[in-house]
């Protein structure tokens, strides 16, 4: 296990959604934000990798466990650990806290390096994550099983275009947004007597400006299956009563 950075946090407006909860993608936009804080104080930088290596980190898989969400207003602790790393792969978790202690939301992720100009995985050198002191391992962690595109039902299909709005400084669509997208497919009256309880998301290729997401969604009992571009990310939302 790595070590342990913690911070207070207080629930903004524009982080929150029409039933006064944290939405999903700024959970997901903050945690990164505090991964890069942590990488920061142990003096590793984005910017000190980039300059360096030529790396930057991509997230490629999350799980969310959601115990109830942050409210607007509500003041909260974030956790994260890098907790391992193989010869591809790193490993962090985050923990959203109340003031109590009490765990609202879970969150395992799944971090590649990647070269800025050939777009490929690198291999993760001990000297990048060595000041984390998480556990180097060989194993690889079994990565969830998605539906497969021939798998899916009646189908509602979306295109968006990928705007300027949409990239973050990797030059990609931002992986929050993703999560936004799937979610905009669903009902606003379901929306309304339900909440995500476990999400599985997994980035298998990256989509650059002016490219366009053709979003499939598919049901199965209370489970949305989302696809995009023929499963360049993937996500799969399980839906629980409020």
């Amino acid at each position: 296990m790595g070590i342990k950075y913690q911070q207070n946090y207080q629930v903004p407006f524009y982080e929150s959604d029409a039933f006064k909860k944290m939405r999903i993608s700024s959970l997901l936009a903050v945690a990164l934000q505090i991964s890069g804080e942590q990488s920061t104080t142990l003096g590793r930088s984005d910017v000190w990798v980039f300059e360096r290596y030529g790396l930057f980190w991509a997230v490629i898989e999350y799980e969310l466990t959601i115990h109830r969400l942050p409210e607007f207003n509500e003041k909260i602790i974030i956790e994260t650990e890098a907790t391992s790393y193989n010869k591809f792969f790193c490993y962090r978790n985050f923990s959203f806290l109340n003031e109590k202690g009490e765990v609202l939301v879970e969150i395992h992720s799944t971090w590649v390096l990647m070269d800025k100009e050939t777009r490929k995985i690198d291999r993760v050198l001990d000297e990048i994550v060595d000041p984390y002191e998480s556990e180097k391992v060989s194993k690889i962690s079994r990565p969830h099983k998605f539906l497969k595109l021939e798998q899916f039902g009646e189908t509602r299909q979306i295109v968006y275009p990928v705007r300027f709005s949409a990239l973050d400084m990797n030059g990609h669509v931002n992986n929050a947004k993703y999560y936004d997208w799937a979610a905009d497919m669903v009902d606003f009256e379901f929306r309304k007597s339900h909440q995500p309880k476990h999400v599985f998301i997994k980035y298998n290729h990256e989509v650059l400006y002016g490219e366009e997401i053709n979003a499939l969604m598919s049901w199965e009992d209370e489970v949305s299956h989302h696809n995009f571009n023929d499963g360049s990310t993937q996500i799969e939302i399980h839906w629980g009563k409020i």
